[in-house]
């Protein structure tokens, strides 16, 4: 399904591309990747060298916006940074013109009559000690200094991030979003690439500075430096990269995609899922299974592939022009020996080797720069990444507001989940009004429709047709921020977070975080006091803390000091399914205490509570509804139905039934149906 979306997506794009003189579509398969590439065409050595000039004119503004947001992190920091990236690149340069002059040196003094100049030498020793104990005093100085500048950058992009993503609405994640891939750590590369760039030219320029130097007659260190680039040259040119051309990238190999979801299964969100239903080896054999039948297929991304497949006559070129530079000098200590010395050539040898590795550097940090500059240009978008929920005008509640409760009306509302066929409705023309203060309950099959009627009254979705009313105004009037901070869900969706359990219950309603009375008040009505008295910490006991723990080479039984401390790392603290739903009814419960709730919204939150303490979860609920509006969705009748002022029966997205528990009995219909159904399963388990 998604391969024939993609390439229909790519075939109209071929269409339009085919009318335009310059781009074509190129199709490729890379390993276990699909690839369809946008091109430009170009020379021959560089395919794509007319877009990867583009790419650089529209990465500099990206790239001016890094180096502005950095310096001003850590400005004294990068500064001694810089310095010392650029004292490494002149540090060989140094140190080549020292064994230049000892190599000097000596063969004059072999062929002198004089000897070797021992004070000469000497001197050029001592300064070639000198320089290198200064750059390994410089080089740990700045390893400090790029650490602590590293950790500055990375809390801000860290930061960054935390606020872009929580920008997005669900709406907006859902629609195809793929930047999980985006880190803090992108921009640091970055930067740091660009700083090794610039540092690598300037080498480059101090080494061509001391080849021309070192060979002043002839010309030769004009010439010989023009071979030395030749060979690099020719290879970077002859490499392609896809690093800055527009491209859609599927991975399609079937076993390669089995093997992916496999190893998704290892995350400890399925563990219990997994140990329970005795899998582990079913996993492991088919995982073996999709790696057998994948081969040396390879999974390395598309982009490096493509890197690396360069021509094969441009490399045979680039081997044969490599000898270039010895070729020269061994003509040229024929035709002209008077030109050329030992040293001389020594040290051009040396320098050809330094130059060609310099440049060979230039290009790989020019490549990663382009990798990480494109990435870094999608980070800075998240942020003119807008909500599909749009902010309303006005502020809730209206200084008029009865303090009832919230008054709640669908008119005409037909809505589908996003990626969903176009006949598949969640809801399907649906009109109800429910009046401030009333409880009502709303029934049906799974799949009818019930849950999505939390998720349109949050605004977690906005509806596709129709309208949705809150206190007689259409919803999206409202600022969502005010119109969420009068609402309090508690659904079978919502986890606990990894903090303490003070904290988890605390968060229901943050002004009163530090309130340790509220707090327990909350959790004996979310039926969770027993639990916080079992756990050793109390309150501050975290259920599922991040942590990196673990033994390298030590058996926790061997019986040393090592193994004793292996056992004693903190163990994480484990409570069922149940207790999980008390702590987080526990939150909605302090949510309560906030005066601005007007409406509460419970979707099927007692799934794992045995049948005392869903009645006692209910009996909380229900008295604590004064000044409320509450709407339970469930598919369970006998605690609540009865107590409900009215009564939505769903079915197929639509309401199937509307009432109260007598007047749907009386009816006869799809509500007395399931009600009797219900009955009779609870009468067989007595």
């Amino acid at each position: 399904m998604a391969s024939s979306k993609l390439g229909s997506a790519v075939n109209n794009r071929d269409k339009k591309s085919k009318s335009s003189s310059k781009t074509e579509i190129e199709t490729l398969q890379l390993g276990v990747f699909r690839v369809l590439l946008e091109k430009r065409v170009s020379s021959f050595f560089a395919p794509d060298f007319a877009e990867s000039v583009e790419a650089w004119r529209t990465g500099l503004n990206v790239l001016k916006r890094l180096v502005e947001d950095v310096i001003k992190l850590a400005p004294v920091m990068l500064s001694i940074m810089a310095f010392a990236k650029v004292w490494d690149s002149l540090e060989e340069v140094v140190l080549l013109g020292l064994e230049t002059r000892m190599l000097q040196i000596i063969e004059i003094g072999l062929s002198s009559k004089d000897g070797i100049e021992g004070q000469a030498l000497i001197m050029a020793v001592v300064a070639r000690m000198v320089i290198v104990m200064f750059s390994s005093l410089i080089d740990h100085w700045s390893r400090d200094m790029e650490s602590r500048a590293k950790t500055r950058v990375l809390h801000h992009y860290d930061d960054f991030l935390l606020v872009a993503r929580f920008r997005m609405d669900l709406r907006t994640i859902q629609d195809n979003r793929t930047d999980d891939h985006l880190n803090a750590t992108i921009p640091w590369n970055a930067f740091s690439a660009l700083l090794g760039l610039g540092t690598k030219l300037f080498a480059v320029a101090s080494q061509l500075g001391f080849m021309f130097h070192i060979v002043r007659s002839g010309n030769h260190g004009i010439i010989f430096a023009t071979l030395c680039l030749i060979k690099p040259v020719i290879g970077a040119f002859s490499s392609r990269n896809m690093w800055s051309m527009r491209r859609v990238v599927e991975a399609t190999n079937p076993d390669f995609l089995r093997m992916k979801s496999l190893k998704s299964l290892e995350s400890k969100e399925f563990r219990s899922d997994i140990l329970s239903g005795n899998l582990i080896q079913y996993i492991i054999t088919e995982f073996r299974n999709a790696r057998r039948s994948l081969g040396e297929i390879s999974m390395e991304s598309p982009e490096m592939q493509y890197y690396t497949k360069g021509t094969v006559i441009a490399g045979l070129i680039a081997g044969f022009v490599g000898d270039f530079p010895l070729m020269y000098y061994v003509a040229i200590s024929l035709l002209q020996p008077s030109s050329m010395s030992l040293s001389t050539i020594a040290s051009l040898q040396q320098s050809a080797i330094l130059l060609r590795w310099l440049f060979w550097n230039v290009f790989y940090q020019a490549n990663e720069l382009r990798q990480y500059t494109s990435r870094t240009q999608h980070l800075y978008d998240l942020e003119k990444t807008l909500p599909v929920i749009k902010e309303g005008d006005i502020s809730y509640p209206p200084e008029k507001h009865s303090g009832k409760g919230m008054a709640l009306e669908l008119k005409d509302v037909s809505f589908s989940y996003p990626g969903s066929k176009e006949d598949k409705k969640a809801l399907s023309d649906v009109s109800f009004r429910i009046e401030p203060g009333e409880l009502v309950v709303i029934v049906g099959a799974n799949g009818s429709g019930k849950s999505t009627f939390v998720k349109l009254l949050t605004r977690l979705y906005d509806v596709d047709v129709g309208t949705v009313f809150v206190d007689d105004e259409d919803i999206r009037r409202y600022k969502i921020h005010d119109l969420r901070k009068s609402i309090a869900t508690l659904t079978q969706e919502h986890l606990l977070f990894p903090l303490s359990i003070e904290e988890n219950i605390g968060l229901g309603y943050p002004e009163a975080m530090t309130n340790v009375d509220l707090i327990n008040k909350a959790a004996q009505m979310g039926g969770a006091e027993e639990i916080l008295d079992q756990l050793n910490n109390g309150a501050k006991t975290i259920l599922d803390p991040f942590s990196i723990q673990y033994g390298s080479r030590v058996e926790e039984n061997e019986g040393t000091e090592l193994s004793a401390a292996l056992k004693q790392l903190k163990k994480k603290v484990e409570v069922s399914g149940g207790e999980r739903q008390r702590l987080v009814a526990s939150r909605t419960f302090m949510r309560f205490n906030s005066e601005d709730i007007k409406f509460v919204a419970v979707d099927e939150p007692s799934s794992a509570l045995d049948p005392e303490g869903e009645l006692q979860l209910f009996n909380n609920l229900r008295e604590a509804r004064d000044g409320k509006t509450m709407i339970f969705v469930t598919h369970r009748f006998g605690h609540l139905t009865k107590y409900a002022d009215k009564i939505l029966c769903m079915k197929d997205g639509k309401v199937a039934e509307y009432g109260s528990h007598a007047e749907l009995l009386a009816k006869k219909g799809e509500y007395h149906k399931m009600y009797k159904i219900q009955a009779q399963a609870f009468e067989s388990l007595l």
